[in-house]
């Protein structure tokens, strides 16, 4: 059934002819090959039920106790159950590289669990390691994320790296859902991006991570398609560095919680900024605007 859903400040039909379906992957999930000729194809791989939905509902309930003790003010609306994560008027606090709350055991379970590391073993043939640093985001109605390539953000290591996005609950499509733009990473309509703010670093350069604020005009001037969906506990989504990707608005009343890990081989060199027990994380600053930017990179 069609609904409404926003994609920056456009109103879209989801599904709908500028907002298609995620193909999963499920019928390949066993198959390294299989899974790299759909990666190749897509930019992404939509993974259904890999991860044990009483795990998930065990790592949410650390993570919004977590909240409910270290936030600021009502975190949650007065007089709900924090397991349904109904947003207060206070703040959750921070929660993206916090281990107090990502590597709780409950939570860890999820990030770092057997599902996940015996998917990337498979995917990339033979051991596997993960960024020590975990993105665990709490969403508030109405917020959402700018589109990006998440290389400007981790790509002094392994060629390899994917990101892979959790969602510590069921997320329909209006309540803030990761949304790709299918053909980012190889159409050649989007070679100069890649080329340009694809091969920036946002702490060296001071250059923009996100590639404006507008998913569609994205889209309307370079291809592609963007797509998302209705996201279940235990699915999980895996994507290129070099896949653009935003999310739609979280319309609904609630918190929209969800992490973002990286996954790379083993073997392969890392980016330092993410890893040890004190990991450095970003360090540089914003210089220069989306627009100046852009005339540098030739994209006017």
């Amino acid at each position: 059934m069609a609904e409404n859903v926003f994609l920056g400040d456009h109103e879209l039909t989801f599904p709908g002819p500028h907002l298609g379906v995620l193909r999963d992957c499920n019928a390949v999930l066993d198959s390294a090959e299989g899974l790299h000729k759909q990666i190749a194809e897509d930019g992404y791989l939509l993974v259904r039920g890999l991860i044990d939905k009483e795990k998930v509902v065990a790592g949410r309930r650390a993570i919004l106790e977590y909240a409910n003790g270290n936030g600021k003010d009502d975190v949650f609306k007065s007089g709900t159950d924090i397991m349904e994560a109904v947003a207060g008027g206070g703040s959750p606090g921070r929660t993206m590289g916090t281990p107090a709350v990502t590597h709780h055991p409950d939570v860890q379970a999820v990030l770092e669990g057997d599902e996940l590391f015996k998917f990337f073993r498979n995917f990339f043939s033979g051991d596997t390691r993960t960024f020590d640093y975990k993105w665990l985001r709490f969403v508030r109605p109405d917020g959402w994320s700018g589109p990006h390539f998440d290389v400007v953000y981790m790509g002094r290591g392994s060629k390899q790296l994917h990101t892979c996005w959790v969602p510590f609950s069921d997320a329909p499509a209006t309540m803030g859902t990761l949304t790709v733009l299918a053909g980012s990473h190889n159409l050649p309509s989007f070679a100069r991006i890649r080329d340009t703010y694809g091969k920036t670093d946002v702490d060296k350069d001071g250059t923009p991570g996100h590639f404006g604020r507008d998913p569609m005009e994205i889209s309307e001037k370079y291809g592609g398609e963007w797509q998302t969906a209705d996201f279940e506990m235990g699915d999980v989504i895996v994507f290129t560095m070099h896949t653009m990707h935003t999310s739609t608005k979280n319309l609904s009343d609630r918190w929209r919680v969800s992490c973002d890990i990286r996954f790379q081989p083993e073997a392969d060199p890392i980016d330092e900024r993410w890893v040890g027990k004190n990991p450095l994380s970003h360090t540089g600053s914003q210089k220069i605007s989306f627009e100046e930017a852009k005339e540098q990179w030739g994209l006017e």
